[in-house]
This record gives C-alpha cells, sequence and structure tokens, in this order.
C-alpha cells in the first residue's frame, strides 16, 4: 500500500508551482521543458498543451515521460522534491478543459474565448511511478535521523 496518494501527490505539485517534464523527442533525444499540473480528477491528474507544440508531437509519439519537482525551503537541505514517470493518455474532455481554465490564470489568458479550440489538448498520466524525498537524502551518505525517507509511490 502506498503512503502517498495520488491526492498527496496532486497537493504537492499545486505547491511546488512549476514542475520540468522529461520527454523523448522526435530526434530522438531527450527534451526538457516547463509543465504545471492542472487538475485532479477522480484518480487522475491532468495537463494541457497545444497540439502545435513539439511536446504534443513528441508525447504523441511516445507517450512516455518524466516530471520532476520541487520548490527551494529555507532549510535547502529539507527541501522535498518528487520525481516520477508515467504515460500521457490524451483525451477529448471539456469539463476538463474547463476547469482547468477556470483554476490556470495563463491557460485562461489563452484559451477563455476558445474553449473548444482544437489546439486545446488535455492528457491525464497512467502507470505513476515515483518517488517522494528531500534534498538531504543522498545515497552513499550517512541518513540523518531528522530528514524524511524516500516514498515510493504508484498508481
Amino acid at each position: 500500500m502506498n503512503e502517498v496518494s495520488i491526492k498527496d501527490v496532486a497537493e504537492y505539485l499545486d505547491r511546488v508551482g512549476v514542475q520540468f517534464m522529461a520527454t523523448i523527442g522526435l530526434d530522438g533525444k531527450p527534451k526538457v521543458r516547463p509543465m504545471q499540473y492542472m487538475v485532479m480528477d477522480g484518480d487522475r491528474l491532468w495537463f494541457c498543451t497545444n497540439s502545435k507544440k513539439d511536446v504534443y508531437a513528441e508525447l504523441q509519439a511516445n507517450p512516455c515521460l518524466e516530471l520532476c519537482g520541487c520548490k527551494l525551503e529555507t532549510d535547502e537541505i529539507q527541501t522535498p522534491w518528487i520525481r516520477f514517470s508515467a504515460e500521457a493518455v490524451f483525451e477529448e474532455r471539456q469539463d476538463i478543459r474547463n476547469a482547468i481554465i477556470e483554476k490556470s490564470s495563463i491557460v485562461n489568458a489563452l484559451y477563455r474565448d476558445k474553449k473548444e479550440d482544437p489546439i486545446f489538448k488535455v492528457f491525464y498520466l497512467r502507470n505513476i511511478d515515483g518517488w517522494m524525498t528531500n534534498l538531504g537524502n543522498v545515497r552513499g551518505l550517512e541518513q540523518k535521523a531528522d530528514f524524511a525517507k524516500p516514498v515510493h509511490f504508484q498508481f
């Protein structure tokens, strides 16, 4: 059983604000870009993109991705971070588009008058497999008792 729930992951991603998503580029090389988790619906984490962007073509060709995020804390060594792999699944869901437009000021500015624009794409993640830990957990170094222990999760 997971110690971390999908809701915990969603709440952490919201606190971080911007995450970094890695994909395999159409040239076969890794690509990393800022991405923002948008909404949770049921047990699904939803994101969005534009079908004219490279990331859309990359995820169509290979839906595998990794996502990493953290927000530096005052006590830097205690900074929690998250990293997980997943697969992107694109689905036409106007209710999700509307929820994202309502939540995100940047998406709202871009699509509030174009809610049904076919270039506005939403996708959820499946086969999520990852870790939550903190910057003080470094393999090969002595573990400190006051550090949070790495927690593995799968959904």
